[in-house]
């Protein structure tokens, strides 16, 4: 502890003499790495949606907090302590990590190794190979038709996201055409093709899947809970 004692007749000047002899008392102040490691893993508040990868298992998740070290997540996923997995913000851009707590649908992730909080809050841009990172799509292999008034168009859906399906076993289709998009435990979409080969084609919902609605769909098809 650093302690001066100032009498009512003392006088200091700025030379070398009264800095010596506060050096001299204040040598035993010790900083505290305790306290510049809150510092560096200060935890931010954020509203973020994320994939998690667990034991071959893919879903959606809620991020609440942040920092450094790991992050508050809310998902329907099953987890139980020390299970590792990976959080994917967007297409390049994912954190291992072990579940060192989890509560209801609510877990604490402690990260592998220290991360970037600014990469992960920057928003995403096109990359020097001009491939602009999307967010995290997740394998479904289900049944579905596109609709229209002339026609009931058979096919698989591949993979799914917020904004969109990748479509297998789809036959020469125009981008831009739109149709009903029928999923089995999904309302019926509005969709609009955007691309078209190889006997695959992806579109876009019109009206982006409400987060809750995908999230509870995403973990009925993983097996996590039966559809409402």
């Amino acid at each position: 502890m650093c302690r001066l004692e100032f009498g009512r007749n003392m006088e200091f000047d700025s030379g070398s003499a009264f800095k010596n002899a506060f050096a001299a008392e204040c040598d035993d102040v010790v900083h505290s790495p305790m306290a510049d490691r809150r510092d560096e893993e200060r935890q931010l508040s954020v509203r973020l949606t994320a994939k998690i990868i667990v034991a071959g298992r893919e879903l959606p998740c809620r991020v609440h907090n942040i920092s450094s070290g790991g992050a508050n997540i809310e998902t329907l996923a099953k987890l139980t302590t020390e299970d590792r997995l990976r959080i994917e913000f967007r297409s390049n851009l994912s954190l291992a990590g072990k579940v060192r707590w989890q509560n209801g649908t609510f877990a604490g992730i402690e990260f592998t190794e220290p991360a970037d909080v600014d990469a992960v809050l920057k928003k995403s841009g096109i990359s020097i190979a001009r491939i602009k990172p999307r967010l995290p799509r997740y394998g479904c292999k289900v049944p579905a038709k596109l609709i229209t008034e002339q026609q009931t168009i058979e096919c698989e859906a591949i993979d799914i996201s917020t904004n969109g399906v990748r479509l297998g076993k789809i036959k020469q289709l125009k981008p831009g055409e739109s149709y009903m998009l029928v999923i089995e435990g999904l309302s019926r979409r509005k969709v609009s093709m955007v691309w078209n080969r190889d006997d695959q084609a992806g579109v876009k919902f019109v009206n982006p899947l409400r987060f809750d609605e995908f999230e509870n769909w995403i973990a009925w098809n993983q097996g996590e809970m039966v559809p409402q």
